[in-house]
């Protein structure tokens, strides 16, 4: 998990941070990973300390997964979703402005690095292949054909 910058973060939000990797792995783990001792972690996520140094945040970071994180920094939850679901979402997307330029902005937002590398590629059907060796056998040798395909 790389590391992140909890400086610019709530002191609720660290909290909140520290609370989700001790749902997560169990006081004892994270005290000994955090190198405190269990009595200070419990003040910390039970609030009784509330300044949490930014140092034990980051470390407590390592412990979740990046979906946890973006749960607790922006308030994303992620859910299973089957295709129905997401079908639905395009279809809402295609009769609903608002919703589409909503849903588009998101979409580059969070996934606009790999909308451009995708947009630069090109996935090779089995009709692809098959249009190449018809067209290699009608305008080439029977050797040149046989050593394209």
């Amino acid at each position: 998990m790389p590391k992140i910058d909890v400086s610019n973060l709530d002191d609720k939000k660290k909290i909140e941070i520290l609370k989700k990797a001790v749902e997560k792995q169990g006081l004892s783990y994270v005290s000994r990973y955090l190198g405190l001792n269990k009595s200070t972690v419990n003040r910390y996520v039970n609030g009784k300390i509330q300044r949490v140094p930014d140092e034990v945040v980051e470390k407590a970071a390592e412990l979740l997964t990046i979906e946890e994180l973006s749960d607790i920094i922006y308030g994303l939850r992620t859910v299973e979703v089957d295709p129905t679901i997401a079908l639905s979402v395009i279809i809402k997307a295609v009769r609903d402005e608002g919703f589409r330029n909503f849903f588009i902005s998101l979409i580059w937002q969070y996934l606009g690095d790999y909308l451009k590398a995708a947009s630069n590629s090109y996935i090779v059907t089995k009709d692809d292949v098959e249009l190449f060796e018809k067209f290699v056998k009608e305008n080439r040798a029977k050797r040149t054909a046989d050593e394209h395909i």
